[in-house]
């Protein structure tokens, strides 16, 4: 009876240690970082102002589309969690980012939760600029467009070149923290 009930702990033993191996596994897979292949953009501007000022206001992320014209809204749904939403031309775009590094004074970084029509990940850092000058605000971004008509609506969103959304992104962030107010300027167009 001894030897019977020998096997039947080693068997639980063995079950017991694969399963948490199979955790371990499973843990460090989804830990990896995911792997873009599209657009990859990098930009900074120097603000005249201290970065704990300028880390407060991106950490709202309800403050972002003061900053950008292509985002309708960034709302927070809790914990690191936000919801954004790109709105343009009838096209709609939706999707949920995770605050993955947080730093304060120093460094934000995000991705787009796993399956989303969206896959982005990026960071905001604040670092002093030199002859201390300010702060230098450097952004990197990285992103896939979805295939097809999610694709095709979000490569008209964001034009020809969606470094320059992040450009004017960063100039009216140095504006609104500098001045207070960001200018808007109005294209002339001829007819």
């Amino acid at each position: 009876m001894r030897i019977r009930n020998r096997k039947i702990v080693n068997r639980k033993l063995l079950f017991v240690a694969g399963a948490v191996a199979a955790a371990v596994v499973v843990r460090s897979i989804s830990k990896r970082p995911r792997r873009y292949s599209g657009m990859k953009l990098k930009r900074s501007i120097e603000v005249d102002r201290p970065a704990a000022e300028l880390y407060a206001f991106w950490r709202q992320v309800e403050n972002l589309p003061k900053l950008a014209d292509v985002l309708t809204s960034v709302e927070s749904i809790g914990g690191p969690w936000s919801r954004w939403t790109i709105h343009r031309a009838g096209t709609q775009l939706s999707w949920e980012s995770e605050v993955t590094v947080d730093r304060e004074n120093e460094m934000i970084g995000w991705r787009s939760a796993e399956g989303s029509d969206v896959e982005t990940a990026g960071y905001v850092r604040f670092e002093r600029a030199p002859g201390g000058r300010g702060t230098l605000v450097r952004v990197a971004m990285e992103y896939d467009l979805p295939a097809g008509r999610v694709g095709a609506a979000l490569a008209t969103l964001l034009g020809k070149r969606p470094g320059a959304h992040v450009e004017e992104m960063l100039r009216r962030f140095r504006q609104v923290m500098e001045t207070g107010e960001a200018a808007i300027a109005e294209r002339q167009f001829a007819t």
